[in-house]
């Protein structure tokens, strides 16, 4: 009998809190955080630094200047369909070019989102692009 009564005592309580939510004029936010939970939330962040270290670290190492050669090679040529195709142009059709270059779109995307992050990194690539021309 007791389980029932706190049953339903627990269901009469979250139904009238949704309805509060639900009708309340001003919008629901978060509480603040205590300053016990902002000294979990900075080590996350830092695992989170760490782990995008590591991530350009890899993507540094994993690019070499073949790599690189094949990207201009490959840029110029999307380009060149991008202008030819204008709106028509297809994410299949930019995805085989690259593939043709040897290169994923995955490698190819992380090249050009380096490039827009470093600026020597962008002249270097942009050398091997006008030499591809």
């Amino acid at each position: 009998m007791k389980i029932y009564i706190l049953t339903f005592f627990i269901l009469f309580v979250s139904i009238i809190v949704i309805l509060k939510l639900i009708t309340s004029p001003e919008p629901v936010t978060s509480p603040e955080i205590s300053r016990d939970m902002k000294r979990y939330e900075k080590g996350k962040s830092t695992y989170q630094n760490n782990d995008e270290a590591y991530y350009k670290q890899s993507m540094i190492e994993e690019v070499d200047d073949l790599k690189l050669l094949a990207f201009a090679k490959a840029f110029v040529d999307v380009q060149s369909y991008m202008h030819k195709a204008g709106n028509k142009a297809s994410y299949n059709e930019t995805s085989k070019i690259v593939k043709n270059h040897g290169l994923s779109v995955e490698v190819y995307t992380r090249i050009a989102s380096r490039m827009n992050e470093n600026s020597d990194f962008q002249n270097k690539i942009q050398e091997m692009i006008n030499d591809v021309n």
